[in-house]
């Protein structure tokens, strides 16, 4: 389902949901390995990445697509898909109707969300570009919601929110969970970084660890 542009114009985004998952602290060591596999994935730790998240990101995946009270009708980005479990949630969410648009600069993470996707790519429900949040590719208020799960922390802040500030119709609503242990500033920081791209009833929540977390 192609987008045509609409004439550009100053819109106030809508509100904004963060959500930071406790975690522990994780030795730098580790934490480049967890970058080859999941933060910028390459190579056999990046098709490992793939793979876990399908099991790790299912929660916080059904949590973003709850929040972003996606239904019927409604266009949505989301950003990062990784191995897509949060695109077929969320074109579940907008069918009939609607599409999801899904970016990510993975070539790791858009082959299996392809794959797991297959069958609403053909009906044009999901749509999978290479993009990032800093360029995601739509056109100026094309979307009714946006979503990322676990990726904000890899985003150049200030021109990711711009971008989908860009993107998101007025009083539209953009979501973000994110594991705390890999989140490089405090959560108030994102919170910063939304307010000064314009958007407005920012809501922040901490979820705790659980026992059997992967985020370690």
């Amino acid at each position: 389902m192609p987008l045509v542009d609409p004439p550009s114009e100053t819109r106030p985004p809508g509100a904004a949901t963060v959500q930071a998952c406790e975690s522990v602290r994780v030795a730098s060591p580790v934490m480049r390995l967890l970058d080859v596999a999941f933060g910028h994935p390459h190579g056999p730790l990046g098709r490992l990445g793939a793979a876990l998240m399908v099991r790790g990101n299912v929660e916080q995946e059904t949590w973003a697509v709850e929040h972003a009270g996606l239904h019927a009708r409604l266009r949505v980005l989301v950003v990062g898909h990784g191995p897509g479990v949060g695109l077929v949630q969320a074109a579940a969410a907008v069918t009939p109707g609607d599409q999801v648009i899904g970016v990510d600069p993975s070539p790791l993470m858009r082959e299996p969300a392809a794959v797991r996707c297959a069958e609403q790519i053909v009906a044009g429900v999901i749509e999978l570009r290479e993009g990032t949040a800093e360029d995601t590719g739509c056109p100026d208020a094309s979307g009714d919601a946006v979503v990322s799960v676990n990726n904000v922390m890899l985003w150049d802040r200030p021109a990711g929110f711009a971008e989908l500030a860009r993107v998101l119709r007025p009083d539209d609503r953009l979501v973000i969970t994110v594991h705390r242990h890999v989140l490089d500033v405090p959560a108030d920081q994102l919170v910063a970084n939304a307010t000064a791209a314009g958007f407005i009833d920012l809501q922040t929540s901490l979820r705790p660890r659980k026992r059997n977390s992967p985020a370690g």
